[in-house]
């Protein structure tokens, strides 16, 4: 992509890309579910540990200190997107993932 372009993505608005998402899904006769993204870069997919100093952004890596799993922090990220959106598909009304507090 030419260097101008690069960001061109970046500055959609995200309602418009919502509805972009929403128009296309319902030609497929699918629907579009919205979920929080918190936590989702920081979030372990395989032993769901959160913790934010597992993602390097510079590297664009997430390493996980609890499990030792490696892979792209927008992978990381994308997957547990991915398991909200079924969570929510099979019941769950409002599926987020928290931080786990120290007690």
């Amino acid at each position: 992509l030419p260097k101008a372009l690069r960001n061109q993505n970046k500055s959609w608005a995200f309602y418009q890309l919502e509805q972009f998402l929403t128009y296309k899904a319902h030609l497929n006769n699918s629907e579009v579910v919205e979920v929080s993204a918190k936590y989702t870069s920081q979030r372990c997919t395989k032993c769901g540990v959160i913790k934010k100093d597992n993602r390097n952004h510079e590297k664009h890596e997430y390493h996980c200190d609890n499990c030792g799993y490696r892979s792209n922090d927008d992978r990381i990220g994308a997957m547990n997107i991915q398991l909200l959106g079924t969570q929510y598909i099979s019941g769950q009304e409002q599926p987020k993932f928290e931080l786990a507090t120290n007690a």
